[in-house]
């Protein structure tokens, strides 16, 4: 693993304290350090890495311009020079779940930075981005932070390390359909037969 991560984290108005859907309309901001859930991120992190900046949109102003959203928040994150991308959690907000999902993807494919995300099973985010990025798996609203948190910064941290990845029940992610060779403790005609015994 790397010695000391350096992380960018992105949220919409509300989580990044601007306001609410009042706020919306909100143009890419940038902070020097942790905002809202990026606190409880470098809390759990601890010195292995640290929240470097965080980057606050509104989700409005990301749906109604989002060409141009994404250029200019890219431009922030590259600023940094980050080791990982986070976004989010989202919960089962749909636009700000489809920002977080295509900010990491866009991270991940023009910059090289590896990203995380969280969302709702039903957020319109994970049926569009699933196969693209790690998308951990949360609780409808925000009472589930803590546990997305976690599981994102625990990827986080094996992404920056470039270390194996786990499959999506083991770490908590949506499946991306990738599949993956495995070494089997038993011959394919011994798993057939355990196979046939069970339906027996």
């Amino acid at each position: 693993m790397i010695k000391k991560a350096r992380i960018v984290h992105y949220l919409n108005q509300f989580f990044g304290g601007i306001g609410g859907e009042e706020r919306a309309d909100v143009p890419p901001q940038v902070r020097n350090g942790p905002l809202g859930p990026g606190r409880a991120i470098e809390t759990m992190i601890g010195d292995r890495g640290e929240v470097a900046g965080t980057i606050v949109c509104g989700d409005n102003y990301f749906a109604d311009h989002e060409k141009e959203a994404l250029e200019e928040i890219v431009s922030l994150v590259g600023a940094f020079r980050p080791d990982v991308f986070l976004a989010g959690p989202a919960f089962n907000a749909g636009r700000f779940g489809v920002a977080c999902g295509l900010l990491c993807k866009t991270v991940q494919e023009k910059m090289g930075i590896p990203a995380v995300t969280s969302m709702f099973e039903e957020s319109p985010g994970v049926d569009l981005f699933h196969e693209d990025i790690y998308i951990v798996r949360s609780e409808e609203s925000v009472r589930g932070m803590e546990d997305a948190i976690s599981k994102m910064v625990n990827l986080a941290l094996k992404l920056a390390g470039k270390e194996t990845i786990g499959r999506p029940s083991e770490e908590g992610y949506f499946p991306r359909n990738l599949v993956k060779n495995e070494l089997a403790d038993r011959n394919a005609a011994e798993r057939a037969v355990e196979m046939i015994l069970r339906k027996v």
